[in-house]
């Protein structure tokens, strides 16, 4: 996806939200602190916004109108290939699985307030063994959950809906169930909508 076309993109998200001046902060903030960050980097980029450029409008409308306008970009994989699939793609399936799981927690943790985010991250970190894997495997989840690190080792679907469950039951601990039970479904529908072209639906890992 060519930068001006993401960046037109984002400008068509937040148009219905922001304009003039706001809209250029925007911009430029994206521009300067996002825009070579995976999807899940809107969470953050909304956030910073709510508290630098008067959003005022519900968060997860916000996620969904920037979600949808980069969605709407044409694939270059696809102009390059003549509309036939990449070659890689069929085996990037399980990639996508764990690309979807870690989408789901980084949306509902940084959907929270910033230390209720923090402490569904550590109860994660602590409870680490719980998921009953290698040692390789675990230290590459500790290195997502500490530094963002991305994710090389393959790691089993049922591993996958195992993370799902932990940072629910974290979740549980610092809002209850009720808000727990909103949040992840919130959560369930951006990042449907931002995986919208993925081989692994999100709903696989509930």
């Amino acid at each position: 996806m060519e930068f001006e076309q993401k960046k037109m993109a984002i400008e068509q998200g937040l148009t219905p939200f922001l304009s003039g001046e706001p809209l250029g902060y925007a911009l430029r903030l994206w521009e300067l602190k996002y825009a070579g960050d995976p999807i899940f980097a809107l969470v953050r980029f909304v956030n910073e916004l709510y508290e630098s450029a008067g959003l005022t409008a519900p968060r997860t409308k916000v996620l969904q109108s920037l979600i949808r306008a980069l969605n709407k970009l044409p694939d270059p994989l696809s102009k390059a290939h003549g509309q036939t699939v990449h070659p890689t793609i069929i085996e990037e399936s399980h990639d996508d699985a764990i690309h979807v799981c870690f989408l789901l927690v980084d949306t509902l943790i940084h959907r929270l307030p910033h230390d209720e985010g923090a402490g569904v991250r550590r109860y994660l970190l602590d409870h680490l063994k719980q998921l009953k894997q290698p040692e390789p495997i675990l230290n590459a989840i500790r290195a997502w959950l500490s530094q963002q690190q991305p994710i090389a080792t393959p790691i089993p679907t049922t591993v996958l809906t195992r993370i799902v469950n932990l940072a629910y039951v974290a979740l549980c601990e610092y809002e209850g169930p009720t808000k727990a039970d909103r949040a992840l479904h919130e959560a369930v529908l951006i990042v449907e909508t931002a995986t919208s072209g993925s081989k692994f639906p999100v709903r696989r890992l509930l």
